[in-house]
């Protein structure tokens, strides 16, 4: 069995190394895309702030106007998207953003929100999932969601808050067994 100090040790390494490791920010490119909020199409929502997307991102709950609770979906850990909206909507780093989810679960609270890539595959569970709140690159919006407003402006205005780092590491076809 391992005493408590053992598993405060092996907790402080875990972080630790989480500190160490290479993320999308450190890959020494400065290019930002903006990253589209998505909602399905049917969806009542059509703009929200950036404060809006912060605390329900960081685990608050949500409605939306017609009183559907809203479901946010992040994309896959360490990817160019999530560092980019964790810095851009939630001020945070991925090593940051990694132990405020592990504080909440030691207390009791709400997990983070699930992730989905790649990002068509994203998209069509965002169209079909009520309430689901998402990212995805500008480049690479479907049809088959609506892009909603973040702090009154659509992705490619000027002084539109919330971008990706890096370029696109999205996988251009998904795994035949997503099929929806």
């Amino acid at each position: 069995m391992i005493s408590r100090r053992g598993l405060l040790t092996l907790g402080a390494v875990a972080l630790f190394s989480l500190g160490l490791t290479a993320s999308p920010a450190d890959a020494g490119t400065s290019s930002q895309e903006p990253l589209a909020i998505v909602v399905a199409k049917n969806s009542a929502v059509h703009e929200m702030s950036l404060y809006q997307l912060k605390r329900l991102y960081l685990g608050d709950s949500m409605n939306t106007p017609d009183g559907k609770k809203l479901l946010p979906l992040n994309r896959g850990t360490n990817t160019h998207e999530r560092v980019g909206f964790d810095k851009t909507v939630l001020n945070m780093t991925p090593e940051e953003a990694a132990r405020y989810w592990i504080d909440r679960r030691i207390r009791g609270l709400s997990g983070a929100p699930k992730s989905v890539d790649p990002a068509n595959v994203l998209q069509k569970v965002v169209a079909r999932l009520p309430g689901s709140v998402s990212y995805v690159r500008q480049s690479e919006v479907t049809d088959t969601v609506k892009v909603i407003k973040v702090e009154g402006k659509l992705p490619g205005d000027a002084g539109y808050p919330v971008s990706a780092v890096g370029r696109s590491n999205a996988r251009t076809s998904s795994p035949n067994f997503f099929n929806f």
